[in-house]
């Protein structure tokens, strides 16, 4: 289980670090390049609609020349006649391509004089209208979209002369639909729009939605020179509008494009992009699985020898610990074998004595129950040298440190008076269990204690404490030894180092004591002065007083 749960970390790291810089790339790159775009996008309709402007306005000049010409070219007696005016009109609408609607000339007083066109507006008197008064001022003039008369929207270009002593005006319609071709003709992509406003926000062209003379968005903009653009929402879709006035500042050239098309050559990219993107994806995919399926076996091949060679080192330290502690083994059990034959030759004398008596065979039987008195200790040191030595797998569980330490003093006091070393005792009985394994535990008390003997040579003492310290339960194992030099220190939970002559010691003790130590979730630590001795604390998490007694119970 936790090796399949580290295959899929692995898998998930893997893949977000490959994944997420090709995630900020491509994001990082539609922002970029979309707003290089953008800002090119800006700069091309900026020209174009300073081009366009300039082409409108080339267009009413050359209206403007025509219609001046045959003013000036012609007296109002000639021109009023109906046969030449329409000769005029024929020549304007060639030389336009159909540029005008109707033609008429009008005099000072705003009669019609003259008039050629689809409308009954011969009898008309325009002295009222808003057009004729500014084209009496000027000399040429274009009037915004109106109905007039005619009761349909239009737009009129006039001419004022002063020939023969009279003012009189020359005056064309404009062909509207030609008009909106005009100003259209060079933004007919998707997304775009163009149209004209006047200064009241009517539409002067025909519009993308709604029709000529409808309020549009933009009302009472106020005159600026050149041209203006920026970002605007549009029925819910961001658009570019770039604007500039024309007219004699009468009518608001505006061009406006979505965004969305602005951008869709990036996007396109950034899509054709994901679509490449998501191939590599799938061959990362399969490549990190099938790299991450052989990396894992090989951390676990990796993790089996390990555990392997760590078997093997506690195995080692505990033949190690035995072969140290076969010389107090020797007496404890020599003792008993001497004490098991001298009561078995008192035995052996009363049962040849055929005049024993019977207080004599109750003498017999109490030697019997010393010899297996004496039998048993032996099993005991036996069972537990056994049990030390025995190779089983680690298991953590709620151990008490008192009656393991007291079983440990038992087994190893024989040496220690031998070596002139006293062990003292200093447990609190009432400390909660620790998270420890048993048999660990006293093959780690085992190797410290040898360690401790071995710092000692003349003798000397170890005091073994144990005492609650916050969330912690603390061993310490302490001698009055040489203790270790500051050089050595930071090295002595490394294998195979050790400061014993050759032959005398493995240097895996204190690196076995370390490894199991941690194991268990615990922790080790030495304290060491140079001729006053070493203390070796192992701080190790303990068991809930409230579960233990639970535990104890049932």
């Amino acid at each position: 289980m936790g090796s399949k749960s580290l295959k899929w970390r692995i898998i998930v790291v893997l893949l977000v670090a490959a994944l997420l810089p090709l995630l900020l790339v491509g994001f990082g790159s539609w922002v970029v390049f979309g707003n290089l775009l953008e800002q090119k996008s800006v700069e091309l309709m900026r020209r174009s609609v300073k081009h366009h402007a300039d082409a409108i306005e080339a267009h009413f000049a050359e209206y403007h020349h025509l219609l001046r010409m045959i003013s000036e070219n012609h007296r109002l007696l000639e021109i009023t006649d109906s046969g030449r005016l329409q000769e005029l009109f024929s020549n304007l609408n060639r030389v336009t391509d159909q540029g005008f609607i109707d033609l008429g000339v009008i005099d000072e007083k705003g009669n019609h004089l003259a008039y050629i066109g689809p409308y009954d507006l011969q009898d008309r008197n325009y002295l009222e209208e808003d057009w004729f008064k500014e084209a009496r001022i000027r000399e040429h003039y274009v009037s915004d979209v109106f109905l007039g008369f005619r009761h349909v929207p239009h737009c009129i270009i006039a001419v004022r002369s002063s020939r023969s002593g009279n003012g009189w005006v020359l005056r064309a319609t404009i062909n509207s639909a030609q008009f909106d071709k005009l100003v259209q003709a060079e933004f007919l992509t998707d997304g775009s729009e163009v149209f004209i406003v006047n200064r009241n926000g009517l539409y002067q062209t025909t519009p993308r939605e709604g029709n000529l003379l409808d309020s549009s968005p933009l009302n009472n903009v106020p005159t600026f020179a050149g041209l203006r653009d920026k970002r605007v929402e549009v029925n819910g879709r961001t658009k570019l509008r770039v604007m500039t006035w024309i007219n004699n500042a009468n009518w608001l050239l505006v061009v406006q494009q979505d965004l969305a098309t602005v951008r869709s050559p990036v996007t396109q990219a950034i899509i054709r992009g994901v679509y490449v993107v998501l191939i590599a994806v799938v061959i990362l995919v399969l490549t990190t699985v099938l790299a991450t399926w052989h990396l894992t076996r090989q951390i676990d091949k990796a993790t089996s020898e390990r555990e392997s060679i760590s078997k093997a080192f506690i195995r080692s330290a505990k033949l190690a610990s035995i072969g140290e502690m076969t010389t107090g083994l020797a007496h404890e059990i020599n003792n008993p074998l001497a004490i098991i034959s001298a009561e078995q030759t008192n035995i052996a004398d009363i049962l040849k004595d055929s005049e024993a008596l019977p207080s004599d065979y109750e003498q017999a039987l109490e030697s019997v129950k010393r010899c297996q008195n004496q039998v048993q200790r032996c099993a005991v040191i036996t069972q537990k040298l056994l049990q030390f030595g025995r190779n089983k797998d680690s298991r953590v569980e709620p151990t008490r440190l008192g009656p393991r330490l007291r079983e440990m003093k038992a087994l190893l006091e024989r040496q220690a008076n031998l070596r002139n070393i006293s062990i003292n005792l200093h447990i609190d009985d009432t400390l909660p269990p620790v998270l420890a394994d048993p048999i660990e535990m006293e093959q780690v008390i085992v190797n410290l204690i040898h360690n401790a003997f071995d710092a000692m040579p003349g003798g000397g003492e170890i005091s073994i404490r144990t005492y609650l310290d916050m969330d912690k339960v603390l061993l310490e194992i302490a001698d009055t030894g040489t203790g270790i030099p500051p050089e050595d220190r930071d090295r002595v939970f490394e294998p195979f180092f050790t400061t014993k002559p050759v032959g005398k010691g493995t240097g895996l003790g204190l690196s076995v004591c370390y490894g199991i130590v941690r194991s268990w979730g615990g922790e080790i630590e030495i304290i060491s002065e140079v001729g006053r001795g070493t203390a070796v604390m192992l701080i190790l998490a303990f068991q809930d007083h409230g579960k233990s007694e639970r535990m104890e119970t049932e």
